[in-house]
Parts: structure tokens; sequence; C-alpha cells
């Protein structure tokens, strides 16, 4: 046990405790230059055990830095970012950097000014997760321009020279589609959003299983609607059902729009799943029917933990051609799908 300290800790003992250089210790507290997780995890636990805390605010003034991150998240109300950001804290926190959350509520004007906002706080690097649009682009390219590490997570897919986090749409719109058919459905709507480029591939992956199982794709049973809201999913079912369409089962590419599909079902006086079965895409909502939504989950907190590290590596002078990362997406069976019977 150690005696009882009458001074202040300093770096020297934190390298000797960590069997570690004083320049290793300085470059993990300054996060300047690489260190490798080994040693790191080192450094941090003799500093746990020595209680030695460096001054954060003395050295973020002295450099003109601050020991921070920001998360530019387009709906901090969305279970599924929240998820995201739980992920990203763990990791941040660990190294001991704080974690800014700016919502931009899906608005190009509020990702511009939340970017002007965040920038003027200097943070070592930005993870994004935002939509297709020219502004985002924008601001992917002033970010660039300034010269912070960025990491994008979940979307937008269309931007080159970025890392990011992505879910595996296509092989997620596959395995759902697969499982349905696995139940003997073979009357399957595909329920998407228009111009949206996360449905367009989780499309891609239905139309996929359909051939392959079928031999052909019904484009009949390929239903948009105007957004991922659950108002539009139930107008959308609503529409196709009215002019005649009989599905057996329901793919929607989000779990919103199967919250939509629902009450249009029911609408009708039909039960899910005796008359149809409804599964959604991403895990957001998946307990919050009746019966239970069978889904594909998406990994947001894994996405999180994954974008964090891929930025500190950045942030750490690790260069590497930037990359896209594909986490697969899970099926979670549920009440509300169920085997066809009297189809093959």
């Amino acid at each position: 046990m150690d005696k009882k300290r009458t001074g202040k800790v300093t770096i020297k003992e934190v390298a000797q405790r960590a069997g570690v250089s004083t320049a290793t210790v300085s470059r993990v507290v300054n996060r300047s230059g690489f260190v490798s997780e080994e040693l790191t995890r080192r450094v941090f636990e003799a500093m746990r055990e020595l209680n030695y805390f460096p001054n954060r605010l003395a050295r973020s003034l002295k450099k003109q830095r601050s020991f921070a991150v920001a998360y530019l998240v387009p709906d901090i109300d969305n279970p599924i970012f929240a998820k995201v950001v739980r992920g990203i804290q763990d990791v941040m926190e660990g190294f001991s950097y704080d974690v800014f959350i700016y919502n931009t509520r899906f608005s190009d004007s509020a990702l511009l000014k939340q970017l002007g906002n965040l920038l003027e706080n200097h943070p070592q690097g930005i993870i994004l997760s935002a939509w297709h649009s020219e502004k985002v682009r924008e601001a992917v390219a002033l970010i660039q321009r300034v010269g912070l590490p960025l990491v994008i997570v979940h979307s937008p897919r269309d931007i080159s020279g970025v890392d990011a986090i992505l879910p595996d749409d296509v092989q997620g719109g596959y395995e759902g589609t697969k499982y349905l058919l696995s139940l003997g459905h073979r009357h399957i709507l595909s329920l998407g959003v228009q111009g949206s480029v996360t449905s367009t591939l989780r499309g891609e992956g239905y139309r996929k299983a359909m051939v392959e199982v079928l031999g052909a794709c019904d484009e009949c049973l390929v239903v948009v609607a105007q957004s991922f809201s659950p108002q539009d999913g139930y107008q959308a079912v609503s529409k196709a059902l009215n002019r005649g369409l009989q599905p057996t089962a329901i793919f929607a590419h989000s779990d919103s729009l199967a919250l939509g599909a629902f009450e249009a079902v029911y609408e009708r006086g039909l039960r899910v799943p005796e008359n149809i079965s409804i599964m959604g895409f991403d895990g957001a909502y998946a307990f919050c029917t009746v019966p239970k939504l069978t889904t594909m989950v998406i990994p947001n907190y894994e996405m999180g933990r994954r974008a964090a590290e891929k930025l500190l590596q950045r942030i750490q002078g690790i260069n590497h051609p930037p990359s896209q990362e594909l986490l697969a997406p899970t099926l979670s069976p549920q009440g509300s799908t169920k085997a066809r019977e009297g189809e093959p």
C-alpha cells in the first residue's frame, strides 16, 4: 500500500507506476502522437491509482485547444441516435474527453448554425449523423477545410474521403425479406420512402431476396411513403390496400413506418399477424406495438463506439486511407410475424 502522500503527484511518478516514459504519459494526457491501446490503458490505470488529475483547463488555455469532441445528431429524441450517443460517450469518457451534443432536427439551416457554434468551441474532432443534401455536403467540406478529424455514423453515404460507420442496409433488407419468405409469405409489400438513400438500399436487399426465391419481384408490391414518419407510413399502406393490394406481409424500411402500417391494418378490421405479418427495420420501436414488432436491429451502440474509436485514431495522428465500415443488422423475431398457412 502506498504511503500517505503530502505533496502533489507528478507525471514522473505516473510514468514509474505505469512502467512507461514520461514522454508517453505526456502524449496520453495531451492527446499528442500515437500511443498503443495497452500503454494508454496502463497510463490511465496509474493515474487512477495515484489520484493524478491533470489540469485540463490550464492545458487547454495554453494549447488553445479543448479536450472535447462534438456529435451532430439529427434527432436526439430518436432512440437510434440516443444509443449512438451512449456508445460515443462510453469510449470518449474513458479517455477523459467531453462529448458535446448538437441537435440539428433534420434541418439544413440548423445544421449549419450548430456547426458554426461548435467550431467556436474548438473541438478535437466531430462525429456526424445527417441526411443527404447539398447543405450537408457543404458542412462536411467546411469541416475538412478547417482540418478537424471527422467520422460519419449512420448517414450520409454519398460523401467520399471520410471515415464512416454505416449499417449494412442491403444485407439487412435481404435478411429481413428472406425471413418473411421462410415463413411462407409470397405477397410481401415493401414499404419504403421516396428519395431516401437508406430506403433504396433496404429495397435493394428486398428485391434481391424476392428474385432469389421467387424468380421475380412484383413491383406492384413496392410502395413508397413521403417520409419515415408513422403518419406517412399509414397513408402509404392505406392507399395500397384501398387500390386492392392484398399482401400477407409488410416489410417496412423502418420501425416508425411499421407503426403506421399497424394502424392502417387495424383500421380495416384486420389482425397482426393473423391476417398480415409486419416487420420493421432498425429496432427503435420494437416494443411499442401489440404484438411486439419483428425487426432488423441495427447495432447503434456499437456503431457509436466504432465511430468514437476511429475519431480517436485520427486525433492521435494515425494516418490511413478513409474507410467505410458496414455493421450488419440482426433479426429480432417477435409476435408481429407468423408462418403463412397453406403456402410453400
